[in-house]
């Protein structure tokens, strides 16, 4: 008479089954990390795309000329940082969704931009990722760096900090050691910089230039830095001045030196 057999895992088997899992986790979460991070890293090159698009956009209404370089009739002045400038595209009807101003992994507006004509909330500190290059126009050459990943030092060239990869901090690069870099002719690119650590700028090419300098002809440019928080000024600290107390001087007869004595009682008047 036959009997039945149940078949149940043995200890070995079952830790060869965990063995199997973890190795495809081990090989699957990497994976997972690299094309999340290019797909990142496309949704920021797009964005920095309809950035240049949008200054373009504004250029055809004002003389060729990007938002930087006109006064605002809002402030009555021209933009001091990259905020200020982008602000005026979206005061200008340009750039109808501040979302564009952002980067995945790196710093995003929440899309709430405030009422017409000023939209104060449009860009507030920490809501733009990108940086540009002041001064230029719509006719300026092509290849010049116009909008580009906010650095960490707004030099010409600029510097990011690749110890900063991967985290949402100023100045940082992707894990790989590049930024998005966008031209005046509209093209936009992920750069490799120099190195992947360290306060680094883009490679060195033939001449000892680099794709900054090369477009301006190695004449340093003004570069418009990205605004992270409200931090103003610091106000002095005074920190009072202790007054050394008196030393104990014995008064001479008739009061303290110096100090008038007021006689006991008056003369009458008119003598």
């Amino acid at each position: 008479m036959k009997t039945k057999r149940n078949h149940a895992f043995t200890l070995i088997e079952l830790l060869v089954v965990i063995t199997i899992i973890a190795i495809l986790a081990g090989l699957a979460v990497p994976a997972y990390t690299i094309v999340q991070r290019i797909a990142n890293q496309n949704k920021g090159v797009n964005n920095a795309r309809q950035v240049i698009l949008a200054m373009k956009l504004f250029a055809k209404d004002h003389s060729s000329q990007y938002p930087d370089s006109v006064p605002n009739p809002v402030t009555g002045g021209l933009a001091q940082n990259a905020n200020d400038a982008f602000r005026y595209m979206i005061q200008e009807k340009c750039a109808p969704d501040e979302r564009i101003f952002g980067c995945p992994a790196g710093y995003n507006p929440d899309g709430t931009i405030g009422l017409s004509p000023n939209y104060g909330n449009a860009l507030m500190p920490g809501e733009n990722h990108w940086a540009m290059t002041a001064g230029q126009t719509d006719t300026t050459v092509g290849n010049m760096p116009l909008v580009f990943e906010n650095p960490a030092s707004p030099s010409w060239p600029p510097l990011w900090n690749a110890d900063m990869a991967g985290k949402i901090a100023p100045g940082r690069t992707w894990a790989d050691g590049k930024i998005i870099i966008g031209r005046n002719d509209g093209s936009v690119a992920l750069e490799a910089l120099a190195d992947t650590k360290g306060m680094v700028g883009p490679k060195v090419m033939a001449g000892n230039l680099n794709l900054f300098t090369q477009a301006s002809d190695g004449i340093p440019q003004k570069v418009l830095p990205v605004v992270y928080g409200n931090v103003g000024p610091v106000p002095p600290v005074i920190t009072p001045i202790p007054v050394p107390p008196l030393a104990s001087v014995p008064l001479p007869p008739g009061g303290a030196p110096g100090v008038p004595q007021v006689p006991a009682s008056l003369p009458p008047t008119g003598l």
